[in-house]
């Protein structure tokens, strides 16, 4: 089943051309022809880690980014993309998560980024001559059990869903101004 694959297209338009043969290699190499699934693997219970993975979210400082609601918007590396609209799967968030983005300003949380090619197929050494394209780092690192609490937050909380009030007291543990006004205005 072929998606609208337009966003996507569109945002992998603007990367260079090495990371596209990279991503190429493996698309081709790891295609299998079975769909793939959005959503946690079968057997995580993410309404159980949802708090833990709050927790790791706020740690590695996200919503200065993606903001408190998770619509994305402005931020120090540039806009960030809607964690509520995003199309990726599991393997993608914890993939962009660990690896950033690089020359798009989402910076990659795993501590050995780029040291191998875990990341995209690409070192540090990849990006010399590229300073504009060079990954960032972001202010902390989280392991792997904290790169999945994020990921499972996010499809089990944001991905696909609407701003609610009750996100909003989750988000701020408890009833705020903020989400007592947000039955009249968007975030």
């Amino acid at each position: 089943m072929i998606r609208n694959i337009a966003p996507i297209a569109s945002a992998w338009s603007r990367q260079p051309l090495s990371l596209w043969l990279v991503a190429v290699a493996v698309l081709v190499a790891g295609y299998t022809g079975a769909a793939v699934a959005v959503g946690p693997p079968q057997g995580v219970e993410v309404p159980k880690n949802a708090q833990y993975g709050l927790a790791t979210l706020k740690r590695a400082n996200c919503m200065t980014c993606h903001k408190w609601h998770g619509d994305g918007g402005p931020g120090y590396g540039g806009p960030a993309i809607s964690l509520r609209k995003t199309l990726l799967n599991r393997e993608q968030l914890i993939q962009a998560i660990k690896c950033g983005r690089p020359g798009r300003g989402m910076p990659f949380f795993d501590r050995q980024a780029y040291n191998s090619d875990i990341c995209y197929g690409m070192t540090f050494e990849d990006f010399a001559d590229k300073e504009d394209h060079r990954p960032q780092k972001g202010k902390k690192t989280l392991n792997d059990r904290q790169v999945n609490a994020v990921a499972d937050f996010i499809i089990a909380e944001l991905q696909g869903k609407e701003v609610t009030k009750e996100y909003c007291v989750m988000f701020y543990g408890g009833p705020t101004r903020r989400c007592e006004l947000l039955d009249s205005e968007t975030p």
